[in-house]
């Protein structure tokens, strides 16, 4: 599949992974799928498998300020156009599979995430620090001081 049809995609996603993907309509100019957590590998091994080109952009995640305990994550990917994969994570436990076996380069913004959010990314064998000091224990800096506390 060369270019991005929104439609089919979900189609695609629903029939091969078996649940109820969404489009997330809160984002002009991107096609944004929310997606449960543990749909993440299977979600990305459809785009790997039916892209003539995928690459993974960037991980990046967002905590909005009325709600101090779920936190979204967005896959952001090139396809021919924009498009990403919207997980949210309910509550206190921050988990998420991990990409590095199916995109290697996932490494990078997966440690950056893990650092500054806390997120768990199973399936990986450590998230050394990326960007704060080895000897950093002062909990995740981009969630709340509550949060950090306990």
């Amino acid at each position: 599949m060369s270019s991005v049809n929104s439609e089919y995609l979900i189609k695609m996603i629903q029939v091969k992974a078996d649940f109820e993907a969404e489009i997330y309509p809160g984002i002009k100019g991107d096609i944004t799928i929310r997606i449960p957590a543990e749909q993440i590998i299977s979600v990305v091994e459809i785009f790997l498998g039916n892209f003539d080109y995928c690459h993974l952009s960037a991980i990046t995640v967002q905590k909005r300020a009325f709600d101090i305990e779920n936190i979204e994550v967005f896959y952001n990917f090139w396809a021919g156009r924009s498009l990403s994969l919207m997980v949210e994570l309910i509550g206190p436990s921050k988990q998420l599979p991990s990409l590095i076996s199916l995109i290697p380069g996932a490494d990078f913004y997966e440690r950056e995430a893990a650092e500054m959010f806390g997120i768990e990314f199973t399936g990986r064998e450590e998230t050394p620090h990326l960007l704060l000091p080895d000897d950093w224990d002062e909990g995740p800096p981009f969630l709340s001081s509550e949060e950090n506390d306990g």
